[in-house]
């Protein structure tokens, strides 16, 4: 089963059990393992991760507060499924928040801060298992957009990567072009920060967002 090779994957569990089944979990339903209207088996998911029922219901509940799961009364848990027009939502949401974050961010960057994003970027080229691209690609942002100082910001920031990034995901597996773009693209936005200039980062993650809605709206993974 596709759900243990990603819990051995992410072993060994040096969190709670419950943020532990989370992270498998949603680490799935990014990778497309778990695809939208999969509903989910609390006695195949406590098996598969030799896990009791009560860190699953508790992750359960965690993944609804990210919209990434809907528990219904008499069917149980399933997996969202985003509209065509609930994409477009997010993705215009995603762009204010993460301009804001980035214009807020880059006049606290720190030397180590840019250093950490551009060991991120070598580790995007040279990554091999596309698996991993999402999280490598998130690791990057919040190396550039953490020093914001705004929890707020970035939780929800983080929950509607979590959103997107399942439907992204094709993309990185399938696509190199869009792999080599994505990269000048990442480059550009650590020299901007690296340069400490506040306009050109907001204007590259603006573009950059943008492209990525453009390229997410023709997702035959949408309903």
């Amino acid at each position: 089963m596709e759900l243990k090779r990603i819990a051995e994957e992410m072993q060994p569990k040096s969190m709670a059990a419950r943020d532990w089944v989370f992270q498998v979990i949603r680490t799935a339903i990014v990778r497309g393992v778990l695809p939208g209207d999969m509903p989910l088996r609390q006695d195949e998911i406590s098996s598969a991760l030799s896990v009791s029922h009560i860190p699953v219901r508790e992750a359960f509940r965690q993944l609804e507060a990210q919209g990434l799961v809907r528990i219904y009364p008499n069917r149980g848990a399933v997996v969202t499924k985003l509209s065509r027009h609930e994409m477009e939502n997010v993705m215009d949401t995603r762009m204010m928040l993460e301009v804001g974050a980035i214009r807020a961010a880059v006049p606290k960057l720190t030397d180590d801060d840019i250093k950490t994003a551009y060991g991120y970027l070598e580790e995007f080229t040279s990554e091999k298992d596309f698996n991993k691209l999402d999280e490598i690609n998130l690791r990057l942002h919040f190396a550039l957009y953490t020093p914001c100082d705004n929890q707020l910001l970035l939780s929800y920031i983080d929950q509607l990567h979590a959103n997107v990034d399942r439907y992204m995901h094709p993309f990185y597996t399938e696509n190199y072009d869009k792999q080599v773009r994505s990269l000048d693209e990442h480059k550009r936005l650590i020299d901007a920060c690296a340069k400490r200039d506040v306009a050109l980062a907001a204007k590259i993650t603006q573009e950059h967002m943008a492209e990525t809605k453009e390229i997410l709206m023709t997702s035959p993974l949408l309903s």
